[in-house]
């Protein structure tokens, strides 16, 4: 969780309070893992969880 929102804040991705806690409050280790993967390439914060078509994979 912390490595996700440490790798947005390094790249100036700006976090609003609803995404912060949406990340903080998963315990789903495919979700994070996921989300962490799109951290790497994502320009806003919000495209973690809506990078999947299906919409499948954002679920916490």
């Amino acid at each position: 969780m912390a490595a996700i929102l440490r790798v947005l804040e390094k790249r100036a991705v700006e976090i609003s309070e609803d995404v912060r806690e949406r990340i903080t409050s998963c315990t789903g280790l495919d979700t994070l893992t996921l989300w962490f993967d799109r951290s790497l390439t994502a320009t806003t914060a919000e495209e973690l969880f809506t990078a999947d078509p299906e919409g499948t994979a954002d679920r916490a």
